[in-house]
């Protein structure tokens, strides 16, 4: 979901509690449809792996929650994914990180098939090299954009912070990671082009700390 894979596969991560490394070596089939293509990067919920979704033909980004040592998933954290899942697919803006499926593998583990954001964080972003003020307004704009896009569909991100924007290599910036949204008007439908363009215009500069 954030950095171009090597051609020879990265090392995964330990994935203890999970799926068994082997599972989770390129190459391997999930869900029956999205072939492992290797590792983008392992928090305390689970795993984030880069994959090719055969029916659909696009390389997409699988987060997959971690099971615990007894062999379960906890309620909070299946809870807590599938709010992700939902949160992300009420939303359709171009500074936002799309939700294309969501679902359980075959050992009961859940996922969610995100878009495949080729780039880096907004953190990495701003400490890879100098920008210019105008740089950095437009990327925290962009980002200011598709949180208020989630804001006018009822969604509070609560976890907003340059580690939850991606960067792309075609330098838009897109919020990702919506597992601790809370639903503010879960009534209201989602927001046309028009109305979240309108909200991001008049949103406050972010600022990177």
């Amino acid at each position: 979901m954030r950095k171009t894979l090597d051609a020879g596969g990265p090392t995964l991560p330990s994935a203890s509690g999970l799926l068994t490394p082997a599972a989770l070596a390129p190459g391997q089939l999930l869900a029956e449809r999205y072939t492992v293509l290797g590792s983008l990067g392992e928090g305390g919920m689970g795993l984030v792996l880069a994959a090719y979704d055969a029916r659909l033909d696009r390389r997409v980004a699988l987060k997959l929650l971690r099971h615990r040592a007894d062999g379960s998933s906890g309620r909070e954290e299946q809870a807590r994914l599938v709010r992700e899942a939902q949160a992300m697919a009420r939303l359709n803006h171009p500074n936002v990180v799309a939700v294309y499926d969501a679902g359980a593998l075959a050992d009961g583990a859940l996922f969610i098939a995100m878009e495949y954001v080729e780039g880096q964080t907004l953190r990495e972003w701003c400490a890879e090299k100098p920008r210019s003020w105008r740089q950095v307004l437009e990327t925290f704009l962009a980002a200011g954009r598709g949180l208020a896009a989630a804001h006018a569909a009822g969604l509070i991100h609560r976890d907003f912070k340059p580690d939850n924007v991606l960067v792309g290599k075609d330098g838009r910036a897109r919020v990702t990671d919506f597992g601790l949204a809370r639903h503010d008007r879960p009534s209201e439908a989602p927001p046309t082009s028009a109305s979240a363009d309108r909200w991001g215009r008049t949103a406050p500069v972010l600022s990177p700390s």
